[in-house]
């Protein structure tokens, strides 16, 4: 038999145990994306398709070019325009590097639409590309 102040007790730890579940899972998913584009707003909600990831250098430069000829040989309207004032804007294929992986990116794109039309047509080209959100850096000020 249980004694009659332990089920008090057990039902408030697994209550407790439920809400912190829930705490946890809340602040892993991060915010919703709306699917607006927000140029220019500092922490805006951009897209990157990612094409290649790897630890080595010279992999992802070779990609790094392979992509550059792939975005060039597209039609202006198979290119949608890159978000302007960000680090990447000015082109629109990049190297970026966050240990321990290079990641090969094109964009960024405003709006999560703009860059699955790019994956799906990079993806003959790129098999392992995907589409990767982010938030563009607030913008830095020049004195």
């Amino acid at each position: 038999m249980i004694p009659s102040n332990a089920l008090p007790v057990r039902v408030l730890s697994i209550l407790a145990g439920v809400w912190m579940s829930g705490m946890v899972l809340g602040a892993c998913s991060g915010p919703k994306s709306t699917g607006r584009s927000s140029e220019g707003e500092p922490g805006a909600r951009i897209y990157h398709v990612q094409l290649r990831l790897t630890e080595d250098k010279g992999r992802a430069t070779e990609a790094l070019g392979r992509a550059s000829r792939w975005w060039r040989e597209r039609a202006p309207a198979e290119r949608p325009p890159l978000v302007q004032g960000t680090s990447s804007s000015g082109r629109p294929v990049t190297i970026t590097w966050k240990a321990p992986l290079y990641r090969v990116r094109l964009g960024p794109f405003a709006t999560e639409t703009q860059a699955e039309a790019v994956l799906d047509a990079a993806r003959p080209a790129f098999p392992e590309a995907f589409v990767a959100p982010d938030r563009a850096a607030a913008p830095t000020q020049k004195r």
